[in-house]
């Protein structure tokens, strides 16, 4: 063969090559795999022992600790190399309902619809008083003397339903799915849930907050507040039943048990309200009994894998989790005994398909999601890096990707790529054999408010699965009505296929993931591109957001410095527009004169333009 035939052989296969790897091609063969044991999936098997045998899931609750056993067990009898607990325990305690009523008994008889709010202490047995509205929490102090035996309705957040207002449950139409595929902003809200606030602002707020309202429920109990009710925030009679989470008394520490605390139906606070507007003296009948308990080994997440059979990657990680503990007004069922079920099923599908990852492939089962994902963030902090600093620890370039599902028991729509534009080019191509179901949108959007934002924080490759809403924040996040009946096995089942199909061909990729530039807890000190924010030595945290970062939702951060606020960033040469982020606000540079702040097409105003040379 002629040595110049030669070269241009081996050139086109060498470009053949590039090419498949980068077209992605579907793996069928792998697929059909999946689809075929998944027949004879374990869907409905899972809920019933998560929710309706060990639910509802309580962080630090024997009923936690009894469905993490059971879900150890499974995992390992699917055949996973490694199934075992790891414990988070920060002291966090647990806590029961043993028996409680709430009645009105004057001016007329109501049994009213209600549930105690989480982490409460019991009322001295059964204990009447008349129920007094108080619409600012602010306005209690005045009442100073004057609140002894009597019951506070918290109107503050009181709206009232009418019947037309709200739709139960729905699905994401074609046309809402193209709109968040096309949109080019991570931050523009289209589908799902977010907030703009970073992980480090959340736990800082809880602490604000929790000194706040520990003062408010203190001021109550010594100015002998029997009780406090608060409205439900659904219609219906739905009750929204959380907690005091505000206040960390979860935790022994300190030993903080809030007053006795309510929520009752919509419906019937509104009429409270009506009654003491029309002069009347709403008398209310009460009994709360509850107890608090204690045991480290309650508080666990669940881990196990399959471990990877390429000798070079097999240390290497893709990680799918969701949370296991619930509240505790339903079962948890929906939230998120549904999201546990679709990661342990799909563990099993590749267990039972007899595929074999490149890749390790590990499943963690998050405690404690509900109280500032206490065990994800454990988990973070020992295996990944330290969220106070940014400090790694010993898998922190190990793993490729996290995958987190949390929106309830709607059928996996495709993925949130958080910003993150590489990875959505690879995860629309992955996708590609879910096109036909119309299962495979990719949107640059955040996500957060789940455990996956503390692995994205440390700009880990970390995404929440797009889902149907059906009546997931309608009528069952957080209420009583969480339970098995709105549960969706057939939805599930897909959603199981999906996942199973993309974490394998995640674990079988040449590379990792790709991480998004610019993202850090810490400041950058050294660059070629230096950015100072003059002044706003009161301001708490700022940050600059870019195109140079997409539009990261915090921001990369700067340090207090003299005089402002600073930070040096190695950025390619080319243009860029930015903006500040100081405590929360998007803020132009105040040293650009108004007249010269520019738009850049995707929603933005307000920005500075900066050339690097």
């Amino acid at each position: 063969m002629p040595a110049t035939f030669s070269i241009r052989l081996l050139t086109v296969l060498m470009f053949f090559r590039s090419l498949a790897i980068a077209q992605n091609p579907v793996d069928s063969v792998a697929l059909a795999r999946i689809r075929t044991v998944a027949e004879t999936h374990q869907i409905t098997d899972i809920i019933t022992h998560l929710a309706d045998l060990n639910g509802p899931r309580l962080l630090g609750t024997k009923n936690y600790y009894e469905s993490a056993r059971w879900a150890r067990q499974q995992l390992a009898g699917y055949g996973t190399d490694t199934a075992y607990f790891e414990s988070f325990d920060q002291q966090y305690r647990g806590w029961q309902i043993e028996s409680f009523n709430v009645e009105m008994t004057s001016p007329a008889y109501m049994s009213i619809m209600a549930y105690p709010l989480a982490y409460t202490k019991s009322t001295q047995g059964v204990v009447n008083g008349e129920a007094i509205l108080l619409n600012h929490a602010d306005s209690l102090i005045k009442l100073k003397g004057k609140l002894k035996g009597k019951v506070v309705l918290l109107g503050q957040d009181y709206h009232p339903f009418n019947a037309s207002q709200q739709i139960l449950s729905e699905r994401l139409s074609k046309e809402m799915l193209q709109q968040a595929a096309d949109n080019p902003d991570p931050n523009d809200l289209l589908i799902g849930y977010h907030s703009r606030r970073s992980t480090n602002q959340a736990i800082q707020s809880q602490e604000a907050r929790r000194k706040e309202l520990q003062a408010f429920f203190e001021f109550c109990e010594k100015e002998g507040v029997l009780a406090l009710i608060e409205p439900s925030d659904y219609p219906y009679g739905i009750l929204h039943a959380d907690g005091n989470h505000h206040v960390p008394s979860y935790r022994k520490v300190n030993d903080i048990k809030p007053i006795p605390s309510f929520v009752i139906a919509n419906e019937h606070f509104g009429r409270m309200v009506r009654l003491i507007k029309a002069g009347k003296k709403p008398l209310l009948r009460l009994n709360l009994q509850t107890t608090f308990n204690y045991n480290p080994a309650y508080n666990v997440n669940i881990i196990a894998e399959i471990k990877g059979k390429d000798a070079l990657l097999k240390h290497q990680q893709v990680i799918i989790g969701a949370h296991l503990d619930s509240w505790h007004g339903g079962t948890g069922a929906v939230d998120n005994a549904a999201g546990c079920a679709v990661m342990m099923e799909a563990i099993h599908l590749l267990k039972s398909a007899g595929l074999a990852p490149r890749r390790t492939i590990r499943i963690a089962l998050w405690g404690g999601e509900e109280q500032v994902f206490a065990g994800s963030r454990g988990y973070i902090n020992q295996h990944v890096g330290k969220l106070t600093d940014g400090s790694p620890q010993k898998d922190f370039t190990s793993i490729s990707a996290y995958f987190n599902l949390d929106n309830g028991t709607g059928k996996i729509r495709g993925i949130y790529a958080q910003g993150n534009i590489a990875a959505k080019s690879i995860f629309e191509q992955i996708l590609t054999p879910f096109d036909k179901a119309g299962n495979s949108t990719v949107t640059i959007q955040n996500a957060n408010q789940t455990d996956h934002e503390l692995f994205d924080a440390l700009n880990i490759p970390a995404f929440q699965f797009i889902q149907d809403p059906l009546n997931y924040i309608s009528a069952v996040h957080h209420t009583t009505m969480d339970v098995a009946e709105y549960v969706n096995s057939n939805d599930l089942k897909e959603s199981a296929i999906l996942v199973a199909y993309l974490i394998y061909q995640v674990a079988m990729q040449d590379s990792l993931l790709p991480r998004r530039e610019h993202i850090s807890i810490l400041p950058s000190l050294e660059g070629n591109t230096t950015f100072f924010l003059k002044g706003f030595a009161n301001a708490g945290a700022v940050s600059i957001v870019s195109d140079f970062n997409n539009w990261n939702m915090f921001g990369t951060p700067l340090a207090r410095v003299n005089g402002g606020w600073q930070c040096k960033l190695n950025l390619k040469p080319g243009r860029y527009l930015y903006k500040y982020i100081i405590d929360g606000d998007w803020t132009a540079d105040p040293a650009t004169p108004a007249n010269q702040l520019l738009r850049d097409g995707k929603g933005h105003a307000g920005l500075t333009e900066i050339i690097v040379r």
